[in-house]
């Protein structure tokens, strides 16, 4: 997460303690509408923040690459021989069976 995200994220806690405070210190003073501050707060402040900070790149940022698309990308665009692109193929084929085969021993020990 980066320094936006955490600032972002926040906002939204000082947004929520400074609506229970509010309340809070209403309720302790003796204000008979206490609890129209939770209601306003929660109902209408809290989205509002939520929304006016939301971050609308993380909705479109990009997924990494899957490396055999990213292969193909370099083939596509005359960057591979079909040799390099054949034998980094089969690599990448060969490295992804055995994580497979790892991460199914680690199950099946775990069972055990």
């Amino acid at each position: 997460m980066g320094v936006v995200s955490n600032a972002r994220e926040d906002i939204a806690g000082v947004t929520v303690f400074l609506i229970l405070g509010l309340g809070m210190t209403a309720l302790f003073l003796g204000v008979e509408w206490f609890w129209i501050v939770w209601v306003v707060g929660f109902a209408v402040v809290l989205p509002l923040v939520g929304i006016l900070t939301d971050d609308e790149e993380e909705e479109g940022a990009e997924t990494p690459e899957d490396p055999v698309d990213r292969l193909k990308r370099r083939y596509a665009d005359g960057e591979l021989t079909d040799e390099e692109f054949e034998h980094r193929l089969e690599r990448l084929i060969e490295t992804d069976d055995e994580a497979t085969d790892s991460i199914e021993r680690e199950l099946n020990r775990e069972r055990r």
